[in-house]
């Protein structure tokens, strides 16, 4: 599958401009004809990083999506729904989203056109869900469960970063004190020494010896992390970097399998998602895969689901992307073989979603009195060189 941009024109007799993923021109013209529309040019889409939706975003999607269900479940078609939503809307950017999605709705777009115009806070799969509901005449079900979705989705995440947020509170403050030694005691007591034209003492000797080369090489190695920052960011602006960041990450020992789980829920979430909505089951593997998150195995799967559609096996070419743990492959194909593969796919994202869970939580639990026993001995070590440095100051009579 390859993008394309589609110059259309209206019933209403605008133009407008679709991004849609087909085969080839002739497919993308088709694709956009059966809209209802007339393609009058069409072209490959240029191709550019993905920015992800911020926080704040992705829970303004949230709200609107859930809103949006409970007003339609209640009776009300998407226009004077999206009216009523942007009348109540207490949160001014709310309210601008709202405005928007009402316009694009009046000037003759569905839901989840408008919801395709504005990806930077309605990324996949908001326009398919929305395409999928009202295509089967649920879509306040279909966003009900959209909602659902990403309402334990952020849970989960929430629990999370409650995990590891004390642990990183701890660290935060082991470098603030490593820093106040390193930076305003350890200097006057060596200072102190300079003083009194005395030697120092072999433990104090060396833990000045450490701060001095600290404090000298501390703007040094500052510089370096900023510029590796900088232009860390600036070379994942192109998608090509980008691509192989990600498979690097997924090679990394721990940090590698994390992702594999994290990819795993995420793609197994979704499907399940478009599965239970009304897709069948190529274009919903396809756009399960667009979710994963990571560019690689955004590409790996992609390629793997074309060459299933060709015939060959689907938990062999699953599991030969390298990307999805192997039980998720297996258990998938078994979905498909039982004709059940949208509840095949629910449970495993409650497994990895819960399985990551519980590690994340138990390195938590662990990293928190590793923290406090490394913090603890090395400012005991600092206290105890210098106070031992301080005793033998008396020793010489002074």
């Amino acid at each position: 599958m390859a993008s394309f941009a589609v110059r259309a024109i209206r019933p209403d007799g605008g133009e407008e401009t679709i991004r849609i993923e087909a085969a080839d021109k002739t497919a993308a013209a088709a694709a956009v004809s059966a809209r209802g529309m007339t393609p009058i040019r069409v072209q490959p889409a240029a191709q550019s990083a993905t920015r992800r939706a911020s926080g704040r975003s992705r829970k303004l999607a949230t709200r609107i999506v859930r809103e949006l269900s409970v007003l339609i479940a209640a009776g009300l078609s998407i226009e004077p729904a999206l009216a009523a939503l942007s009348r109540h809307a207490a949160d001014k950017r709310l309210k601008n989203i709202a405005d928007t999605l009402l316009a694009d709705v009046r000037g003759g777009a569905s839901l989840s056109e408008a919801f395709a115009k504005r990806s930077d806070v309605f990324p996949a799969p908001f326009p398919e869900i929305a395409e999928a509901g009202e295509a089967g005449g649920a879509l306040g079900k279909a966003l009900g469960d959209l909602a659902d979705n990403l309402e334990q989705r952020q849970a989960v995440e929430a629990s999370i970063q409650g995990a590891l947020a004390y642990p990183g509170f701890l660290m935060a403050m082991a470098i603030v004190a490593m820093a106040g030694l390193v930076s305003f005691v350890i200097p006057r007591f060596r200072g102190l020494f300079e003083q009194i034209g005395r030697e120092v003492p072999e433990p104090a000797a060396t833990i000045f010896g450490i701060s001095e080369t600290i404090a000298a090489v501390s703007p040094y190695v500052f510089a370096v992390l900023l510029v590796g920052f900088i232009t860390l960011r600036l070379t994942l602006t192109r998608p090509a970097f980008h691509e192989a960041f990600d498979r690097w990450l997924l090679g990394l020992p721990a940090i590698g399998k994390a992702m594999r789980v994290i990819i795993a829920a995420r793609f197994c979430r979704v499907l399940s998602l478009l599965l239970k909505n009304g897709l069948s089951a190529a274009p919903a593997l396809r756009l399960s895969a667009n979710a994963a998150g990571n560019r690689w195995a955004v590409r790996r799967l992609g390629d793997a689901l074309a060459e299933v559609r060709t015939g060959r096996g689907f938990a062999d070419r699953i599991e030969a992307t390298n990307v999805l743990p192997p039980m998720a492959a297996e258990l998938m194909s078994v979905g498909e073989e039982t004709g059940d593969l949208g509840e095949a796919s629910r449970r495993l994202a409650d497994f990895y979603e819960t399985q990551f869970e519980q590690n994340a939580k138990l390195t938590a639990r662990i990293i928190e009195p590793i923290v406090i026993v490394l913090t603890g001995l090395v400012i005991g070590i600092v206290i105890i060189s210098i106070l031992l440095a301080m005793v033998s100051i008396n020793d010489i009579g002074l």
